[in-house]
């Protein structure tokens, strides 16, 4: 099953009047402050398929039995196989997640569809929303402790220069990390907007049971001419040996 969740790529505003700090965009620099000029959309997609984020989605949600439930015996509570060395890794985890997790965007719409495939329906649509919900809340929390960082430089370079021009290009850039930062604490949805939630289909995304059904009808011919042609074979040489 393929549960989709469309999201509006938002977040913090790269936006207002930094244009006018002309030479000191190299301060802003130094500080982390990113000016005008382009989303992080790839960005924040990269986060979703990143090791570190994904494999605390999949400890916190407890899915390696999940993932490998055939090797996992549910009655004990551990894997069939003893030998630690042959059970499933985190890496196993990983590498089998970002198979069934895929991710794309728009770039002319500014949409981003998340999708997960997977046997259960309910739980693939559970995951594709609840993914979704962390990276916001991730990337939010993130951006947070950015900005303290941020402003505590920007106060600390305030505090040394008396310089007039530098002061005000610092207290515009102080207020784009404020504004960043209250966004930040009060937009729960901070980087996506969802659109979309994903919801158990009422249809299967594969496989196609009328691939199966021409693929199997193909089997079972090709395997029935076999039979016929080994069946004649083996007549034809009882005839043979009834003549001798």
């Amino acid at each position: 099953m393929q549960q989709r969740t469309h999201l509006k790529s938002g977040g913090a505003s790269k936006g207002g009047a930094l244009a006018a700090l002309g030479g000191l965009g190299g301060l802003a620099s130094l500080a982390g402050i990113s000016l005008p000029g382009g989303g992080n959309t790839e960005e924040n997609l990269a986060v979703l398929k990143s090791r570190q984020f994904l494999w605390r989605f999949i400890k916190d949600q407890k899915l390696m039995p999940i993932l490998f439930a055939k090797g996992w015996d549910s009655s004990k509570g551990a894997w069939r196989e003893r030998d630690v060395k042959k059970q499933p890794t985190m890496w196993d985890g990983y590498r089998t997640l970002t198979g069934i997790l895929k991710a794309s965007s728009d770039k002319k719409s500014g949409l981003v569809t998340v999708a997960v495939e997977w046997t259960d329906a309910d739980l693939a649509a559970k995951w594709a929303n609840t993914l979704v919900a962390r990276l916001n809340d991730y990337l939010r929390q993130r951006a947070i402790n950015e900005g303290k960082a941020k402003l505590q430089y920007l106060s600390r370079e305030l505090a040394r220069t008396q310089v007039e021009d530098i002061r005000k290009a610092l207290f515009e850039l102080i207020s784009q990390e404020q504004k960043k930062a209250m966004l930040a604490n009060t937009q729960v949805q901070y980087a996506f907007r969802v659109i979309d939630t994903a919801q158990p289909p009422d249809r299967k995304a594969k496989p196609k049971r009328s691939l199966i059904v021409v693929l199997s009808a193909f089997v079972a011919g090709f395997l029935a001419m076999i039979f016929v042609f080994v069946r004649e074979g083996i007549r034809q040489r009882r005839l043979s040996d009834a003549s001798e």
